[in-house]
């Protein structure tokens, strides 16, 4: 009985190392794949952050215009306030519009002349929005009614 050894087969003399070539390609393989998954990951964490700051600062503007504390209580013109989103303390403009408006009550009926009542409405008004200086907010908010 004749024994044949591995390394003496002069077939396989020729694939010495194509094994470590191989895993070597799939190990490089798997660190670009690695790679781009560990880059969507943290991109999608950024916009992650980005939209719950943005979502914050939209819920801060909606209180206090609803609440008119700090910025519906001025005077026409625009003011400088702050604002806390997240902790943070975000600059905002505040600016209090006056608009005239006319209003004509009606009777109801077809007639082109069925005015009951007309008279001029003043009606006073508060916008936020974020100073373009304030790096804290990524996206910057203006708000009005």
């Amino acid at each position: 009985m004749q024994q044949v050894h591995y390394k003496s087969s002069p077939s396989l003399k020729c694939q010495q190392g194509v094994t470590l070539i191989e895993v070597l390609i799939s190990i490089v393989l798997m660190a670009i794949i690695g790679l781009g998954a560990a880059f969507i990951a943290g991109r999608t964490a950024v916009i992650h952050h980005d939209q719950n700051i943005h979502l914050h600062t939209i819920n801060q503007f909606r209180q206090q215009l609803e609440n008119s504390a700090q910025c519906g209580a001025k005077a026409v013109g625009t003011h400088s306030i702050q604002v806390e989103i997240a902790g943070s303390n975000v600059q905002a403009d505040c600016i209090v519009k006056k608009q005239a408006f006319t209003v004509k009550a009606l009777d109801g009926t077809t007639n082109p002349n069925n005015g009951v009542a007309e008279a001029n409405v003043d009606v006073t008004y508060a916008e936020l929005q974020v100073k373009s200086s304030d790096t804290f907010v990524p996206v910057k908010v203006q708000m009005s009614p």
